[in-house]
């Protein structure tokens, strides 16, 4: 057999001006490497993170970060409506 990379993750090179984002959606654990690479002193703060899948949201709490939305869960099969259940969450909080 002759062994073929499939694919290969790397990380694109961010400047501090790029970065005005109010929510940033993980879909593997290299995109939180990624994120603490171009940006080692990051603070959520009021940026809300979304993480599909079991392992991802793991590296975002290992990381020490704040996981807002995790996908899938039972209530919200896919990103999409993960995010669009959160979504309607915060507006009722900031409503009442």
């Amino acid at each position: 057999y002759t062994r073929a990379v499939m694919y290969r993750t790397v990380p694109n090179e961010f400047s501090n001006d790029d970065f005005n984002y109010d929510m940033l959606l993980f879909f593997s654990p290299e995109g939180i490497k990624a994120l603490l690479k171009n940006f080692p002193d990051f603070k959520q703060d009021k940026i809300a993170i979304a993480a599909l899948g079991p392992s991802t949201a793991k590296s975002v709490t290992d990381a020490g970060l704040r996981l807002d939305i995790q996908a899938p869960a039972p209530e919200a099969p896919s990103m999409p409506a993960a995010i669009d259940r959160w979504l309607t969450t915060e507006k009722d909080k900031t409503s009442a």
